[in-house]
């Protein structure tokens, strides 16, 4: 049992150690496929891991049509994204939130190779604004993560269990760069109320974004009604992004509006 074991390890060995240490064209069996494809062989910033294995991986001829003289001859062995589960882990790309892209793996991703990191199209945050208005990330004042250290740092490209894609919830995100701010105090401390008063940035509801409420029978008072929070629209809580803009804005600390304040309180 332990040779097995011992003969198994040194298969998987020598299996990674070929993959990564030899040019592609070492692999490629389907050298009638390169004549036309050549561009598939060039060794770029990246490239699909799948290729080792053979075009036929992943395509296949269609029985009955004559490949390359005839049109759709050539087709994949499985659809997307299911194809790329055959190797990607699905659970991986499941969860609350998932990108609007999910299963079009192609709108990011070259499925050969590419001139930039992970297979992708172009570079973030380029890539990103193929989708998304880039000019809501230009103005007068940058999140400063976005110049730095990128999209994907706050946002997972592909699914999360918590909305807009982070990695967690919206607060515990933001406190990952801003320690100092996650009591709340950074926000009285302007007014002269540091050490004393803290602005609540959760466990409140947004003032913005009040809850409606629906009236229910009372089951305390037969016959009559009382107004409880609409279970479907139950408001927002309180959160960083209550005031300010996860990525850029026109006013000072990335504020919605020069006097941000007004939008809840009465000077």
């Amino acid at each position: 049992m332990i040779y097995f074991k011992l003969l198994s390890s040194i298969s998987q060995a020598i299996i990674i150690f070929l993959l990564f240490c030899f040019p592609l064209n070492v692999f490629s069996a389907e050298d009638e496929c390169i004549t036309c494809h050549a561009d598939v062989k060039n060794q770029n910033k990246s490239f699909h891991k799948a290729l080792v294995t053979g075009c036929f991986s992943c395509h296949q001829k269609v029985e009955g049509k004559n490949h390359p003289q005839e049109k759709d001859s050539i087709k994949l062995t499985n659809k997307v994204p299911q194809l790329c589960f055959a190797c990607h882990k699905e659970s991986n790309f499941q969860g609350r939130t998932v990108h609007s892209l999910g299963g079009m793996c192609k709108a990011c991703h070259k499925p050969h190779n590419s001139e930039n990191t992970k297979l992708l199209i172009s570079e973030p945050p380029e890539l990103c604004y193929n989708c998304h208005d880039k000019s809501k990330f230009n103005k007068k004042n940058i999140h400063k993560a976005l110049p730095t250290v990128g999209c994907t740092t706050c946002h997972s490209p592909h699914a999360s269990q918590h909305q807009f894609l982070l990695p967690k919830p919206i607060n515990d995100t933001c406190i990952v760069c801003h320690k100092p701010q996650a009591s709340g105090r950074h926000v009285t401390a302007v007014v002269g109320g540091y050490g004393k008063k803290y602005h609540p940035v959760r466990g409140a509801i947004d003032p913005r974004f009040p809850p409606a409420y629906i009236k229910v029978p009372d089951p305390n008072k037969p016959g009559q009604m009382k107004e409880v929070i609409d279970p479907k629209n139950p408001g927002k809580e309180m959160t960083c992004v209550s005031c300010h803009d996860a990525h850029a804005s026109d006013y000072q600390k990335l504020f919605y509006s020069e006097r941000m304040c007004e939008n809840c309180h009465t000077f």
